[in-house]
Parts: C-alpha cells; sequence; structure tokens
C-alpha cells in the first residue's frame, strides 16, 4: 500500500511541475510572439518610409544641363510641377515617426530649403540652378543617413530607445 501511494504522490507532483513549467513556458512564448508581432508592424512601417526617402534620393540624385549650361535636378525640370515636388516632400515628411531623428532633421532641411525657394508661381528649374550645390550636399547627406540606418533597421528596441522627444517646431524660413 505505501508504495502505491508513493507511486500516486510522485506522480501527481510531477504532472503539477509539468503543467506550471509548461504554462509558464507557453505565457512567455505568447508574450514573445505579442513583442515580435509589434516589432514587424514597426519594420513594416520604418522600411515603407525609407522607400520614400529612396524616392526623394533617386529624384535628385540625377541632374540636367540646360542650354545655358547651368546644371539642376530633374525633381525640379518642370516649372510648373510644384504639386509633384511638394507631394514628394510631404509622403517623405509624413514618416517621421518612423525615420532615425537626423535622417528626419536632413529632410527637413530639405522641406526647408525648397519652400523658402519656391512660391507656385516661381521657376523650379532657376531654383535648382541657384541651389545645385545645396541640394546635392543634402542628398549626399541624406543617401549616407539611409545606408547607415539600412545597417540597423531590423533592431527595432534599439531604435525605439534612440527616438528623442522634441519640440518638433521650427520657423520656417521666409518664402523667396
Amino acid at each position: 500500500m505505501e508504495i502505491w501511494i508513493a507511486v500516486l504522490s510522485s506522480t501527481v507532483v510531477s504532472a503539477l511541475v509539468s503543467s506550471l513549467i509548461g504554462g509558464w513556458f507557453a505565457l512567455r512564448s505568447k508574450q514573445n510572439d505579442y513583442a515580435y508581432a509589434y516589432y514587424k508592424i514597426v519594420l513594416e512601417r520604418r522600411v515603407a518610409a525609407y522607400e520614400e526617402i529612396e524616392g526623394l534620393i533617386s529624384a535628385v540624385k540625377v541632374a540636367v544641363i540646360d542650354t545655358d549650361r547651368r546644371p539642376y535636378h530633374m525633381l525640379f525640370s518642370n516649372d510648373s510641377a510644384h504639386d509633384q515636388v511638394w507631394s514628394m516632400i510631404h509622403k517623405v515628411m509624413s514618416h517621421a515617426l518612423w525615420m532615425s531623428d537626423d535622417l528626419f532633421q536632413a529632410t527637413r532641411e530639405f522641406n526647408q530649403l525648397v519652400f523658402a525657394g519656391t512660391t507656385d508661381g516661381s521657376s523650379l528649374i532657376e531654383f535648382g540652378k541657384a541651389n545645385y550645390t545645396a541640394i546635392a550636399e543634402l542628398r549626399t547627406k541624406l543617401e549616407k543617413l539611409h545606408k547607415r540606418d539600412m545597417l540597423t533597421l531590423h533592431d527595432v528596441p534599439e531604435f525605439l530607445k534612440s527616438k528623442k522627444v522634441a519640440d518638433g517646431y521650427s520657423v520656417l524660413p521666409p518664402r523667396g
């Protein structure tokens, strides 16, 4: 009889311990699944943001030379394309939350340069010629930051820790 009591009690204890350990691992697994699903959403948003930045970089990577032998970037090749230029800038700027802070700052510099140098009736070609070097330097800066960020795009926890809560307001330069 004592043998049966020992066998039964050891079976009950081992079943209880197994259940507790199994339950703990299942709970931890569900918590990890939730975190990974969240990281996947953040990563998808970041990839979409960086694709928009690639579009902007491509648009200012190609340059043409006008009849006066002065270069300007293809983005500014159509004087009546103000809406297209602003649409492209808006698409990039609207993904600010998903970019690194310094990459967003570089896109903001580009936005401010275009804002200060253009009006609806102004010539985009003349703006492009007058600001060719500044635009090329900003493009290079955007490319370097883009490349750097692509190396760590997958590290969602580190990205989230790096985001600074900042006062995003800055006075726009006067429009020319």
